[in-house]
């Protein structure tokens, strides 16, 4: 019974607006090594991240229509720039899952979705409070609407994948800004997916296999 009503609670938030996340779709592979990205061997100044101006932001959708929307806020990171030429080599931030909140609902019913999401059978946040991403390369892009394309890993319920996503990145004085379009990534790489039982497998076809994200960071120079 306990079962029947999860899946009918889930059912309840995951009726709206329908289709799948906005964004463009990237695919997730094996993690870089270290090796496979830029040098860091000429001089270089750090810049750190700002928590109060950065922000990931989140949708989730129903595999046939409906979805909500929400932020997670990001912990701490570094920037590390070359002096010569102002070109980003290497770069880190973290993500505090304990904290996301949904912003589309009446706040006791987004804290009850989020709980959900935050359980074992979703982000498992008790087990697994950060995610974290690590910039491995990054190479300027010519005539987009991006500035540059960034290639790193992320860490997700304590699995590795890489990711390779355009960013728009300036700097100007001793502020830096990033931000991504909107992308989406497909849940299951990360093993954020329901497990083996009837019901479960019944609850996760519920949930679309895309998660939407949506990445502002703001760093300033150390």
């Amino acid at each position: 019974m306990k079962h029947l009503f999860s899946l009918l609670f889930l059912s309840l938030f995951f009726v709206a607006c329908g289709g799948s996340p906005e964004g463009t779709e990237v695919t997730s592979g094996d993690a870089l090594a270290d090796g496979d990205g830029n040098s860091t061997a000429m001089a270089s100044a750090e810049f750190v991240v700002d928590p109060s101006a950065s922000m990931i932001t989140w949708e989730g959708t129903k595999a046939v229509g409906g979805g909500h929307q929400g932020t997670i806020p990001v912990e701490d990171g570094r920037m590390v720039v070359t002096t010569e030429d102002g070109n980003i080599v290497s770069g880190k931030f973290s993500m505090d899952m304990s904290k996301m909140v949904n912003t589309d609902l009446p706040e006791e019913d987004g804290a009850k979705l989020v709980g959900h999401l935050q359980a074992p059978d979703f982000f498992d946040v008790a087990q697994y409070p950060t995610a974290d991403f690590n910039l491995v390369k990054i190479s300027p892009m010519e005539a987009t609407d991006h500035t540059h394309m960034i290639s790193g890993n992320l860490t997700m319920k304590g699995k590795e994948r890489s990711v390779t996503i355009p960013a728009t990145i300036t700097i100007d004085g001793d502020k830096m800004t990033a931000e991504t379009p909107k992308f989406t990534i497909d849940r299951n790489d990360w093993g954020v997916s329901y497990g083996n039982s009837i019901v479960q497998q019944v609850k996760d076809k519920i949930i679309s296999d895309e998660l939407g994200l949506q990445i502002t960071l703001v760093a300033n120079r150390e």
